[in-house]
């Protein structure tokens, strides 16, 4: 089924049980798939380039220096300004086929079809690729929009309870930007994920993107949960996944919303959201670790009347408030202090009922 997006939108948007290879490119192209993904990809009956590379990349592993062979075997196949890569995974693997697209040749289309629920709810539709430096995530990339985007359900079938879980905050994060708070409080309920919550999101963020491809307004929105997130993601050492850390990130910006005097959200749906989040407190690391990578996130800035002598740093962050729109608030860092030690109290407090 092909999704409604808005006219001259940059990526075709597919969201169906099974995979149909008629969606597949018409002209030249290549594949850069998951490794533990090739037996369902040709058990699916879809083809497979003698040129294609089955890699297996973590976190860790989204580096530069990752995606230079993958440059250099386009490069001896050769391929061409014509071809298209055909990139099979799930977020991290997308933002790297993403950003190696954008390199090659100044810039080849490209096609992902996501396999993971966090890919399909959120990172694979924008064209934000990317991949980490030692400073922190997602510092070196580029806007590079996918043609197409094809998502299947049925690769879903293999992913453990824990990368569901992952990929259900970034639709949590849908809800709360657009002040759906009941919509919310449904997807924080025991039961599986439902393919109208992805359509739903999916949408939403197509329009987003279309309306603000640059990232310059209303697509910082789609930040929510992620300053503070990011944070706690590298602390941890990625031991946290990245939705599992967008989901913390969630409830200390419902906390930070509430310190700064906005809507406050109602101690129920608070608790809920800790309940979910609760098996996560091992890893959550103290603020001391966080305060450092805060003040290098990617959307740091220097305040303005700060000098040499005197720096500073703020940061454009999101803040939900209870059934009303997100809002957006350039804040310092430190201003995280406070919900992040009552984020950690609300953990250990629902734990027993986690």
């Amino acid at each position: 089924m092909r999704l409604a997006t808005p006219i001259g939108f940059a990526t075709e948007v597919f969201l169906q049980e099974a995979p149909d290879p008629a969606l597949l490119p018409e002209g030249p192209w290549t594949l850069v798939g998951d490794l533990h993904l090739r037996e369902a990809w040709t058990r699916a009956g879809l083809p497979e380039p003698s040129h294609a590379l089955w890699v297996a990349v973590s976190e860790e592993e989204k580096k530069l220096r990752t995606i230079l062979p993958w440059l250099e075997h386009w490069a001896r196949v050769p391929l061409h300004r014509d071809a298209t890569v055909v990139a099979l995974g799930g977020g991290v693997l997308s933002d790297m086929a993403g950003l190696a697209s954008a390199l090659y040749l100044r810039g080849i289309a490209w096609q992902v079809w996501p396999t993971s629920l966090l890919a399909m709810a959120d990172a694979a539709l924008g064209g934000k690729t990317a991949v980490d430096l030692a400073a922190g995530k997602n510092l070196v990339g580029a806007f590079h929009s996918p043609r197409r985007l094809v998502a299947c359900t049925s690769f879903l079938a293999s992913l453990p309870e824990r990368h569901l879980e992952n990929g259900r905050w970034e639709l949590v994060k849908t809800a709360l930007i657009q002040g759906e708070t009941p919509w919310a409080a449904e997807m924080l309920q025991d039961g599986p994920v439902k393919v109208p919550w992805v359509e739903r999101a999916l949408a939403y963020k197509a329009g987003v993107v279309h309306r603000d491809p640059r990232e310059a307004g209303e697509r910082r929105l789609l930040n929510l949960g992620h300053t503070l997130g990011h944070a706690l993601e590298a602390a941890s050492g990625y031991d946290l996944l990245h939705g599992e850390a967008v989901g913390l990130g969630l409830l200390g910006s419902c906390l930070l919303a509430e310190d700064l005097g906005l809507k406050p959200f109602p101690p129920a749906f608070l608790a809920s959201l800790a309940r979910r989040l609760a098996p996560l407190a091992p890893m959550v690391a103290p603020w001391s670790a966080c305060l450092p990578l805060l003040h290098r996130d990617k959307k740091a800035r220097h305040a303005p009347g700060a000098t040499e002598d005197a720096p500073a740093t703020e940061i454009h962050c999101i803040l939900p408030r209870f059934g009303e729109p997100a809002i957006q608030r350039a804040l310092a860092p430190e201003v995280w202090e406070s919900p992040h030690a009552r984020l950690v109290d609300l953990l250990h407090r629902e734990a027993p009922r986690a």
